[in-house]
Parts: C-alpha cells; sequence; structure tokens
C-alpha cells in the first residue's frame, strides 16, 4: 500500500499521464530496435569484409605458391646447363688440374729495397760512365 501510495503521487508530481508513458515506452522500445538493426547490418557487413579479404588472402597464397614452383623450375641444374649453352659457355673437364711446381724460398733474405750505398754519390756516377757495372755496391 505504500508502494502504490508513492506512485501514485510520484505520477501526480511529474504530470505524465498513461499515454504520455505509454509514448515514451514505444519511442524507447524503438529506438532499441533501430540500434539493434544498426549493430547487426555493421555487424554484416563487417562478416562479408572479412570473408572477401580471407579469399583474397588464399588467391595471394597460391598465386605466392605458383611462383614459388616456378622459381625451382627455372633453377634446376638442367635448365641452367641449357640456358648456359644456349649463350655458349662450356662446363670445364672436371678432371683438369693445375700441376704444381716446387718453389723455393729463401726465407733468410731480407725483406725490401736494399740499403742505400755508402759510395758517394760522383763516384757511383763515374763509374757508370767509365763502363763500370753500375751497380752502387761496389761493382
Amino acid at each position: 500500500m505504500l508502494a502504490a501510495l508513492a506512485t501514485a503521487r510520484a505520477r501526480e508530481g511529474l504530470g505524465i499521464s498513461s499515454f504520455a508513458r505509454i509514448s515514451l515506452a514505444a519511442a524507447g522500445l524503438l529506438l532499441l530496435v533501430l540500434v539493434y538493426l544498426t549493430v547487426n547490418a555493421q555487424e554484416t557487413q563487417t562478416s562479408y569484409e572479412l570473408n572477401q579479404l580471407r579469399q583474397e588472402n588464399a588467391q595471394l597464397q597460391a598465386e605466392q605458391d605458383q611462383l614459388r614452383y616456378q622459381r625451382a623450375r627455372l633453377e634446376t641444374p638442367a635448365l641452367v646447363d641449357q640456358a648456359a649453352a644456349a649463350r655458349g659457355m662450356t662446363q670445364a673437364d672436371p678432371s683438369t688440374y693445375v700441376e704444381a711446381r716446387p718453389v723455393q724460398v729463401d726465407l733468410s733474405a731480407p725483406i725490401g729495397p736494399p740499403p742505400p750505398s755508402d759510395e758517394p754519390r760522383w763516384q757511383r756516377v763515374l763509374d757508370l760512365l767509365l763502363g763500370g757495372t753500375g751497380n752502387a755496391r761496389g761493382g
């Protein structure tokens, strides 16, 4: 009974008739339906776009696999040999070896150019002019 009295006083205080309350409830319900339909439409559109992207991804994966197959086919040894032969290249005889010759190296020899001569320059020039060996070391 207290609740009924509080409800009656609230109705009197707000001054809202029962028709207005029903109209507000209907408007609220309509708003909820519109929100639901909008969200549902967006979900459907997103789902459609997602399916399109998945199909495009599958198509690109198939194309990539096809390109990998073509690359592997073009890099086979037989095809490389054929392409080289078409360009005039020949394969060297695998049994051809270069013979190694022994090399004698004097490990005690000094490294670098010989040291300059102690002989005066005029004497070296004179030796060269008078038929000397031209060796700056007293030759």
